[in-house]
């Protein structure tokens, strides 16, 4: 029932593929060099971080889920599989349920997209106009150093959204207690010992 990711790092190449870059850049650093303050706003400054943001695959991407099998056909194939005596008020909640953490799951990764989001917009705050410029219109015109610097600052804030976004324990627990009092309630455990509640008996 969980939807699980590609491993980080697989991920993460992948997406490096798709920006230009050849597969984990390299760096003679473990860290990028830290940026200046924050630089006064202005309409050129604003158009070239929009343009920016717009050619990142993770902040321009509309969020659209890839199709997959919808849970009203994952819960219709089970109940045939099953074939329990059970009322269609427990299949239904059993669908409303796969909902509510396909819902809390798709809020917690938009919510460390926008992070990410913020994050990267703050270091484009930080640049020059000359570096901003060249980064919106002409990115491989950047020397050795610079270049390397925004490439390691990609693979710091794309590694920290894949492990910030993954499902938390806290997610998957509240999911288990779902399932588990919908099967406490229909008394599912006493037909199938396949069941969610398994909560001790007095």
């Amino acid at each position: 029932m969980l939807r699980h990711n590609l491993p980080a790092l697989l991920v993460l190449s992948l997406f490096l593929s798709l920006t230009g870059c050849n597969g984990l850049p390299r760096s003679s650093a473990t860290d990028a060099p830290p940026l200046g303050p924050i630089l006064p706003d202005s309409a050129a400054r604003t158009a070239w971080i929009t343009q920016i943001l717009a050619q990142d695959p993770l902040a321009s991407q509309d969020r659209q889920p890839p199709p997959r099998q919808s849970n009203a056909e994952v819960v219709a194939k089970l109940r045939q599989k099953r074939d329990i005596p059970l009322p269609d008020a427990y299949w239904a909640q059993w669908q409303h349920n796969l909902d509510a953490f396909d819902a809390d799951t798709a809020r917690h990764k938009e919510a460390e997209r926008a992070r990410y989001i913020a994050t990267f917009t703050d270091q484009l705050k930080r640049v020059d106009d000359p570096t901003l410029l060249r980064l919106a219109t002409a990115p491989d015109s950047l020397d050795a150093a610079d270049s390397d610097a925004w490439k390691q600052r990609l693979i710091e804030r794309y590694s920290r959204y894949i492990i910030d976004s993954e499902v938390s324990r806290e997610m998957i627990d509240a999911h288990l207690r779902r399932m588990a009092l919908m099967d406490r309630q229909y008394g599912v455990c006493a037909l199938d010992s396949d069941c969610w509640d398994h909560a001790p008996r007095p």
